[in-house]
């Protein structure tokens, strides 16, 4: 009888050893959940309505942002001679360099935005935002 229980006692040891070894193995299963997460308060659905949204906007505004203006065509309609014409043409240019630079920023701001929200789907997608199933994902996965 002592056998048993001690075979019994040995057993769970093992069982209980082997799967906190394999939870703390696993730990970059989690990674993401350290990253920081924004949109974690919202539903699911809005996460998708957002990543939809924000995807078609972003493909957007990054075709209008697609080529840099150039300088050269506004200050080269000026004559050699008309200084004050070329000064003109370059600011306009800059003018124009100015807003296509803010509407740069902006499609970097969207891309920022839109990366997480990919991750906060993909992170809902593999069901590490449900602690149970994380844990025993971790405890289980050999």
């Amino acid at each position: 009888m002592f056998k048993a229980i001690l075979a019994l006692l040995v057993l769970c040891s093992a069982v209980v050893g082997g799967g906190y070894y394999n939870y703390q193995r696993n730990a970059p299963m989690d990674a993401d959940l350290q990253k920081e997460r924004p949109y974690k308060t919202l539903a699911t659905a809005d996460v998708q309505k957002l990543l939809a949204a924000y995807g078609a906007e972003h493909t957007r505004a990054k075709n209008s942002v697609a080529n840099a203006p150039g300088g050269a065509g506004v200050i080269d309609r000026f004559a050699a001679s008309d200084v004050g014409g070329k000064a003109q043409g370059f600011a306009t240019f800059q003018r124009e360099n100015e807003r296509w630079k803010n509407a740069r920023g902006q499609v970097f701001e969207q891309e920022k935005t839109l990366a997480d929200l990919r991750l906060e789907k993909s992170i809902r997608d593999r069901g590490l935002d449900i602690e149970r199933t994380r844990i025993w994902r971790r405890i289980s996965t050999f």
